[in-house]
């Protein structure tokens, strides 16, 4: 979706109307249903831009504007403006700009197309073993990642001596085998949850020792149970409750859990709790000192739905936002953008103490806590997408339901598997997959059979 939160930046440049309803996005994919980008992919202003600020944009960029009949009409005028541009090439690169959107290139960028003479990818919703597919190959793919080990001479011997209908049956056999394997519950899950849980050395200063701020051994484990075992992948954003360790075992624990704990506390009282948003890590980690959590918020917003605002993904402006709580100047044109979506996001993290309550508060919920900190709080509403939800875990409520959620999930996953982004021609297959996750429980392991079936798993990297 590239393209698609670019033209929410311009449309906040051209028409000031535009940081009321941000309507780009909705009206692209209500055109372009089929486009590379909204079938999968989530990223900045750079199909339009080629600078925000100052703004600047590319030969796509222009020309949309000029097409637009009325500028202070954004959404009205959109749509016909597309329609006229579809069939101009408006970087001369040859290819017309309603077929570049479709194909994933820039149709602002003559650099960004696909190689002379090759012909473009078709979007396809393949049936799962195309003649593509290498069966040998995702044996051993599934193996390494899922069971952390090769397949033995054996194993691949035995494989290869079955027909399709049998490697078909065994190769899934051999991923539940795996997704049920201490390497996957320990080791690879971990160590995808890495970029999302950020674990640093954290000690306070109050002791020769020093005093742990929060452990993130909490956030793994509860990143590893609530993605095994066909559980509900939506509870790392709506658990309620922790997971500890007992005899070599995950097991689910509620309510508080003490400072006298093996495992160190977890304070945050249970209607407070929104999993991995609400640990005392999280909140310790991101929070820290800030009266007003944008960087919690703003991580929430990037790992667990996949856009990034420093780059302008998922800008969803709240009307007469930002307001500067806290007087950091955010009001600034530069800035505006940007926070006119952040700070509205991180308004109920605020009742949550990061460090700056003293240690004995880390990862505590105290509604007082804004107005200790910010002069004149009046608890301004939080919007998650456009929408006003109460406190953070309305915030988890409607994140959990998303496409964004379903989809960065996806993502995550694919990511790891092949270590690079899915193609244009791979992404209609990936989203027909993370769209099936409700009539699947939300089970990421579910996922992952769909997934190995993809073309992408059997076929060389």
């Amino acid at each position: 979706m590239r393209w698609k939160y670019a033209l929410v930046g311009m449309a906040m440049l051209w028409a000031s109307s535009a940081l009321a309803l941000p309507s780009a996005p909705a009206i692209l994919c209500e055109m372009l249903p089929d486009a590379a980008d909204c079938v999968g992919r989530v990223a900045g202003c750079e199909t339009c831009h080629t600078s925000t600020w100052p703004a600047s944009w590319n030969a796509y960029g222009v020309d949309v504007g000029q097409a637009l009949e009325d500028p202070d009409d954004f959404a009205g005028s959109l749509p016909a403006a597309l329609l006229v541009l579809s069939s101009r090439d408006a970087d001369g690169d040859g290819v017309a700009n309603g077929d570049e959107l479709l194909q994933g290139t820039n149709p602002g960028d003559r650099d960004d197309a696909w190689p002379y003479c090759a012909p473009a990818p078709v979007l396809r919703d393949e049936a799962p073993l195309s003649e593509a597919f290498d069966m040998d190959r995702a044996l051993r793919r599934l193996s390494i990642l899922y069971c952390g080990r090769s397949p033995t001479y054996e194993e691949r011997r035995a494989f290869a001596g079955e027909v399709p209908a049998a490697q078909y049956a065994r190769m899934h056999e051999a991923l539940d085998a795996c997704l049920a394997s201490t390497y996957w519950r320990d080791e690879g899950l971990p160590r995808i949850a890495d970029a999302k849980i950020r674990p640093i050395a954290s000690v306070g200063i109050d002791s020769p020792v020093g005093i742990v701020i929060g452990d993130y051994e909490w956030d793994y484990r509860l990143f590893s149970y609530v993605l095994t075992e066909d559980r509900d992948a939506r509870d790392l954003l709506l658990a309620d409750y922790h997971v500890d360790v007992v005899d070599g075992r995950l097991v689910r624990v509620d309510g508080l859990v003490s400072q006298d704990s093996g495992s160190g506390p977890q304070p945050l009282v249970v209607d407070r709790r929104a999993g991995m948003l609400t640990t005392q890590w999280f909140l310790s980690v991101n929070t820290m000192f800030s009266a007003l959590p944008r960087t919690t918020a703003a991580q929430a917003y990037r790992a667990y739905l996949g856009m990034d605002i420093a780059r302008l993904e998922g800008i969803v402006p709240v009307a007469g936002e930002p307001l500067d709580v806290d007087d950091k100047g955010v009001q600034r044109a530069e800035c505006a953008s940007c926070h006119s979506t952040l700070d509205p996001l991180s308004y109920a993290f605020a009742s949550y103490n990061g460090i700056g309550g003293g240690l004995d508060r880390i990862g505590t919920y105290d509604p007082a806590r804004p107005t200790r900190m910010i002069d004149d709080w009046e608890a301004p509403a939080t919007f998650v997408f456009g929408q006003p939800v109460e406190g953070v875990r309305g915030w988890a409520e409607v994140a959990a339901e998303s496409e964004a959620f379903q989809r960065t999930l996806a993502l995550m996953f694919f990511r790891h598997a092949l270590e690079r982004e899915p193609s244009v021609d791979e992404l209609s297959a990936l989203a027909a997959a993370w769209r099936a996750l409700p009539e699947d429980g939300y089970s990421a392991n579910r996922f992952l059979h769909r997934l190995i079936d993809q073309d992408a798993f059997g076929r060389p990297q």
